[in-house]
């Protein structure tokens, strides 16, 4: 068995990582129809569509965050990400902590803490264990305006706060609702997405818990949902996710590079092709050839003439006297031994002066052959 070449794996994965980029950079959105996609434009159980009309009939603004790059709406007053399904960049991080610095409110909420580590990180949290199920009771002096006593979970992860972060809630095994403050804004990090679900937002006081978060105090607020880590790209310019993230950044690197790699050591993407090697033609093929060349031509006189030259010169050979004889003086020397072929050569000869047709001129080229004895 012939074994695959290492470059051929690695062409076929590239052109499925590209492949990737390209769908992930059309804009794919959210799947509805019972994921827990968290997103404000997912009207069912799994979304949080209720939550995003619930602020708005509360008296706030809100807005989603999308595009073909993240940024954050000047007269936002609170950013809200829940489970976010692509990567949080180092530099869409800057821009949140950045947000959280002038004094916004920043509510992250997370099932597995997967995407979000680059803002974990500058909020100085990080993910624990797995979270336990169950209502869980809630820091009274947190929640009260309005008033939230407990959260329901179905599931999640806990919190690892630094030093100097404030646990509002836990599982019983570890933080599950974390606050900070940075500069002049605040920052919660919730361990679930089930208390912004549609389908949880009724249970225990996930409702309120929710709002108070967003800290609705003034009317007229803005309350910005992060649509963007959601895959809401709608773009029509494929190559986004290529040039404005570093996955895709990363992935046109290695693109060149391999193809400057194949360029530059002269590689073959294949096996080498065999030249063809034709065998030498014979002598007939050149005469077909040629004979062709003068039937579409019309010159029929050259090949007549050249017969007649052969006619006589082959003649005039055998009997032994000059060629340069006239034709008729070489045909009565040959009558005077025999008459039959004396009569057959000179009519040849008289049939080649006219046009002939192919079959005429082959039957002549044999007479010839006959007559000389091959002596042309």
């Amino acid at each position: 068995m012939r074994r695959l070449n290492p470059i051929y794996l690695f062409a076929v994965l590239l052109l499925a990582a590209t492949v990737a980029v390209a769908i992930a950079a059309g804009g794919a959105g959210v799947t509805t129809g019972g994921a827990r996609s968290a997103s404000v434009h997912d009207d069912t159980g799994g979304g949080a569509a209720a939550l995003r009309r619930y602020v708005e009939a509360m008296g706030a603004k809100t807005t989603a965050i999308e595009g073909d790059s993240f940024s954050i709406p000047r007269d936002a007053t609170a950013l809200v990400i829940l489970g976010a399904s692509e990567v949080i960049t180092p530099a869409d991080a800057t821009l949140i902590k950045q947000f959280v610095d002038d004094g916004g409110v920043l509510v992250l909420a997370t099932d597995v803490g997967l995407f979000e580590r680059a803002v974990l990180s500058q909020l100085g949290v990080s993910t624990g264990g797995i979270a336990l199920s169950g209502t869980h009771p809630l820091a009274n002096a947190a929640f009260a305006d309005p008033p939230a006593r407990s959260l329901a979970v179905d599931r999640g992860v806990t919190l690892d706060p630094d030093p100097g972060r404030i646990v509002l809630a836990t599982d019983g095994n570890g933080p599950l609702v974390v606050a900070g403050t940075s500069r002049r804004g605040l920052f919660y990090v919730i361990g679930s997405l089930a208390p912004f679900l549609t389908e949880n937002l009724g249970l225990e006081d996930n409702g309120a818990f929710a709002l108070g978060l967003v800290r609705l105090t003034l009317a007229g607020s803005v309350v910005a949902f992060d649509e963007y880590h959601h895959g809401f790209h709608p773009s029509t310019d494929v190559l986004v996710l290529v040039e404005r993230t570093a996955p895709g950044q990363a992935l046109a690197f290695v693109t060149i590079a391999t193809l400057l790699y194949l360029a530059l050591s002269g590689r073959r993407l294949g096996p080498p092709i065999p030249l063809e090697t034709r065998p030498s033609r014979s002598s007939l093929e050149f005469i077909r050839g040629f004979a062709g060349l003068v039937r579409r031509s019309g010159r029929g006189e050259i090949a007549r003439r050249r017969l007649r030259s052969d006619l006589r010169t082959g003649l005039a050979r055998e009997l032994g006297v000059d060629p340069a004889l006239p034709f008729e003086r070489v045909v009565a020397t040959l009558a005077a031994t025999d008459q039959a072929r004396a009569s057959e050569a000179r009519a040849v000869d008289d049939a080649l002066a006219r046009p002939l047709r192919e079959d005429q001129l082959l039957r002549s080229v044999r007479q010839i052959e006959r007559l000389t004895g091959g002596r042309t």
